[in-house]
């Protein structure tokens, strides 16, 4: 079963906005998978206004189009599998028609000359997930529930397309105005305990470390949200933007946007995502915490770093005279943008 076409993504927003046709009529109509069209439709809702200014969720075909193509770019190279369609044709008529379960298809084709090997956990997924195979659960002939190894592994969740850096202000990218930031963590002893909540700003590199107890996302808001009380109105202007990389503590961009004042209803920043394994893109960020090395090495544990030693690296890095800035430092390029 192939992927959903640009024309059919824009017949999905007519019938389903215009026509007020039901999922299951879209997917009649497409002769797609009704599981299909419901997950589509999840992925191209967005908030329009109507000329009465009321909020409605309507679908938009750019807007999924948009982040079914930063999906498919994220997630890494083609699986062999599409393109190898006599292993699919087998797969489905083993399955549908001769009633063998993946275990037994799994095992036969090792033995035959496919181009791809596959396992049977494998061939499971891909039936749930409905990406690959004409194939439904309802089809096999008994369902097998795999152990998970890890019961406390904690499962990230899917950053938006519009999260990309990609999306990030143009005037962010050529670090032409202050208050576009670069954040990460720098792990201690053996990955547990405190660890260091560096932001580094693009413009000026000015850098502000924070002591963490640990390295969950919520602490991450936490510390957010100790510096919005100390800037309190000025937040969003000091702090336009946030860069992170891909980390589990980043992921959920939700809570790291949203204020501590609960009556302040639009996000206090906002926050974008470098692509994966490329630290490049948050390169003012590595730069800085390779310097916060020089005085805290890896392997150091953290929980015993005292916050004035801390204070003292932060503003170490403030006063380093950069070349960058014909050796004037930190400090005073910011003395300079506030005369």
């Amino acid at each position: 079963m192939t992927h959903l076409e640009y024309s059919e993504r824009q017949s999905i927003e007519r019938w389903f906005n215009r026509d007020k046709r039901t999922k299951v009529e879209i997917a009649r109509l497409l002769d797609r998978n009704e599981k299909t069209i419901r997950n589509e439709i999840k992925r191209g809702l967005v908030k329009n206004l109507t000329t009465h200014l009321e909020e409605i969720w309507v679908y938009s075909a750019d807007v999924a189009q948009q982040r079914y193509d930063y999906y498919i770019h994220a997630k890494g190279p083609k699986l062999k599998i599409d393109n190898d369609y006599e292993l699919k044709e087998y797969v489905e008529k083993s399955i549908k028609e001769d009633k063998k379960s993946p275990e037994v298809i799994a095992e036969e084709i090792k033995k035959m000359k496919f181009k791809t090997q596959m396992c049977a956990r494998t061939i499971r997924n891909n039936i749930y997930s409905g990406d690959i195979y004409d194939i439904k659960p309802k089809d096999m002939i008994y369902k097998k529930i795999y152990k998970e190894k890890n019961k406390d592994k904690k499962i990230c969740e899917k950053v938006p397309a519009e999260k990309s850096i990609d999306y990030r202000p143009e005037e962010a990218n050529r670090r032409e105005v202050y208050g576009h930031w670069e954040g990460d963590l720098v792990i201690g002893k053996r990955k547990r305990g405190a660890v260091l909540f560096t932001l580094t700003e693009r413009k000026t590199r000015e850098e502000i470390i924070m002591k963490l107890s640990s390295k969950k996302s919520e602490e991450v808001a936490k510390a957010l949200d100790i510096l919005e009380k100390i800037y309190k109105n000025k937040f969003s202007e000091k702090f336009k933007t946030i860069t992170f990389d891909n980390g589990g503590e980043f992921r959920n961009w939700k809570i790291l946007e949203k204020s501590y004042d609960n009556r302040k209803k639009s996000p206090r920043t906002q926050v974008y995502y470098a692509h994966p394994y490329r630290s490049g893109e948050r390169g003012s960020n590595e730069n800085a915490n390779r310097l916060i090395r020089r005085f805290i090495p890896k392997g150091t544990d953290i929980t015993l770093v005292s916050d004035e030693f801390i204070k003292e690296v932060e503003n170490w890095i403030n006063n380093y005279p950069r070349a960058m800035f014909k050796y004037k430092s930190t400090n005073q390029i910011l003395e300079k943008l506030c005369a």
